[in-house]
């Protein structure tokens, strides 16, 4: 009797066990966002369903954006940057000089905002709320047209600079005094869009028109990728802004640009094995998209706890 009990205890724990892994696997991924991008001129967030729910127009191109914690926005302009709240009502404004391009703005943990304006020199900035310049760096280049010079900028949870260069190959890691203190080699042709510090250690890379993504290990090693053709149906094509969500899948911007708008999902979420499991690919209603951030993630962007 009891060894009966015993069987029919197994037999229902084993059933219960199969429809928790089944429903696990058939759940659907849905996502609200936020997300903008060259040739867009605007800024959307979108719900679950996939609807816009709120959105600004940008007159430039905004390449860089981020929401705080208190659900304002920053986000950059090529001519500057702005912090915006859900009303739409400007509370921080920076001009770059003229003939130099903004391109990436991204908050830092002590209220500050970290600023890479492209340009001849090129000048990492952080910058106070009051438009205080805490902190100027000069960034070497590798060309004197602003253009193509740098995208996404990093500060790490290291006070160090993550850098992708647009020309070169590369991404270089400067301290906090401006000292370069790494430099990582990226596949050829990689118009490097940016490069995140992972929680592991590692640093992903995202490698623009070299249809690419990277995740390289303490030591440079290449120990995960996504190439062009590896997502059947869905080519890479500029690869811009990425997130590490913390199921350890990869939100990836596929831009369209360069000749490619309409052929392809502007938003991909993958597996680690490369499975595509969350996609936005509605050309009508979002343009290209070259950056984005995944609201339901739990994290602080400007704490350093997204990996974006």
């Amino acid at each position: 009797m009891k060894q009966l009990i015993k069987s029919l205890l197994f037999l229902v724990v084993l059933i219960i066990g199969t429809n928790v892994i089944a429903g696990e696997k058939d759940k659907v991924v849905k996502h609200r966002f936020i997300a903008s991008g060259h040739g867009f001129q605007k800024i959307v967030i979108v719900n679950e369903d996939k609807q816009i729910e709120w959105e600004y127009k940008v007159a430039g191109q905004c390449n860089d954006l981020s929401v705080l914690s208190d659900q304002t926005i920053l986000f950059s302009t090529v001519d500057g940057a702005k912090l915006i709240n859900l009303a739409k009502e400007t509370l921080w404004v920076f001009k770059g000089e003229a003939g130099t391009e903004i391109q990436s703005a991204s908050p830092l943990k002590n209220g500050n905002f970290l600023i890479m304006q492209n340009g001849n020199p090129a000048k990492l900035m952080e910058i106070s709320r009051s438009g205080k310049i805490a902190k100027e760096i000069i960034i070497p280049t590798n060309t004197n047209k602003p253009h193509g010079q740098f995208r996404n900028i990093r500060k790490t949870n290291q006070d160090t600079y993550l850098i992708g260069y647009m020309h070169g190959d590369k991404v270089c890691e400067f301290d906090g005094d401006g000292k370069l203190v790494r430099t990582i080699k990226t596949p050829k042709h990689a118009n490097v869009y940016s490069a995140v510090r992972l929680k592991n250690g590692n640093t992903l890379i995202a490698c623009g028109d070299g249809h690419e993504l990277v995740e390289v290990d303490k030591e440079g090693e290449i120990v995960w990728h996504v190439k062009e053709n590896d997502l059947p149906g869905c080519p890479l094509r500029f690869v811009g802004g990425v997130q590490r969500l913390r199921n350890g899948n990869t939100v990836i911007c596929n831009w369209g640009g360069h000749g490619h708008k309409g052929e392809q999902a502007q938003l991909i979420e993958i597996t680690p094995d490369k499975k595509i499991v969350w996609q936005v690919n509605d050309w009508k209603n979002f343009g290209a998209l070259s950056t984005c951030q995944i609201l339901d993630e739990k994290g602080k962007m400007e704490k350093g706890q997204l990996e974006r």
